[in-house]
């Protein structure tokens, strides 16, 4: 499997949004087409502070969003990038996610995507035990998260597995191996996956691919067949 075949899975899926909020919410439905999701505004006549987001998948119901939190993630994600300090829950962020897993968006930036990758750098802290694989391309990148992935391997029994061209020599980490690539398999990668030790109930992974017009185009997923499949598929990258 690689990136693009994968993602080429969620091509055909139909996710609708129904933004329910103030004349101001037409500007999250214009930022939720340039993800390609079809999107519609009703008015809601309440301040956004009270506007959501009503998510169908395939016609199906999927959950409901914030508004707030939608524009958080669409128009100003806010992530620390050297966080040392142990991880927090945003019940909100949480919601967000859960209902647009397994949905492809088609513009992602990276500030975007680091939000989604500490969400799940999050989740691997609070289990404290399993297998954490992330690739950060190249592993000069790895630089700006030094701190919180020191955090991550010192106060837990995570297993982290560090991937990346080498075009840095990282320095020895217990409890943090560092893969350097020998092929471009994952050069052009955003890539996150935690198999929880084996607890489906927080198995979760974030895949993304970098377009050739600078966005990334991915999707991250909750599903825990997947979630094996892509933890084994980066595990084979060194074999």
């Amino acid at each position: 499997m690689t990136v693009s075949t994968l993602l080429r899975r969620f091509e055909s899926a139909e996710v609708a949004m129904t933004v329910y909020g103030p004349s101001e919410a037409t500007a999250v439905v214009e930022r939720l087409a340039n993800q390609g999701i079809d999107a519609t505004w009703r008015k809601l006549p309440t301040g956004e502070q009270d506007a959501f987001v009503v998510v169908r998948r395939d016609g199906v119901f999927a959950g409901t969003i914030p508004l707030t939190a939608l524009q958080a993630f669409l128009c100003k994600p806010t992530v620390g990038s050297t966080d040392s300090g142990p991880p927090d829950s945003d019940p909100s962020r949480q919601l967000l996610s859960s209902a647009l897993a397994n949905t492809l968006l088609s513009s992602l930036t990276p500030a975007q995507l680091l939000a989604t990758s500490h969400e799940f750098e999050d989740r691997a802290y609070r289990v404290g035990e399993g297998t954490l694989r992330v690739s950060f391309q190249s592993l000069s990148i790895f630089r700006s998260q030094r701190n919180r992935y020191e955090t991550l391997a010192r106060d837990t029994a995570l297993d982290i597995h560090v991937y990346g061209r080498a075009d840095w020599e990282p320095p020895t980490i217990s409890g943090i191996t560092f893969h350097p690539l020998t092929d471009e398999a994952l050069e052009q990668v955003w890539l996150l996956a935690f198999d929880a030790a084996g607890d489906d109930q927080n198995k979760c992974a974030l895949v993304a691919e970098e377009t050739e017009d600078g966005p990334f185009r991915g999707l991250w997923t909750y599903n825990p067949r997947l979630v094996d499949e892509i933890m084994a598929t980066v595990a084979a990258v060194d074999e």
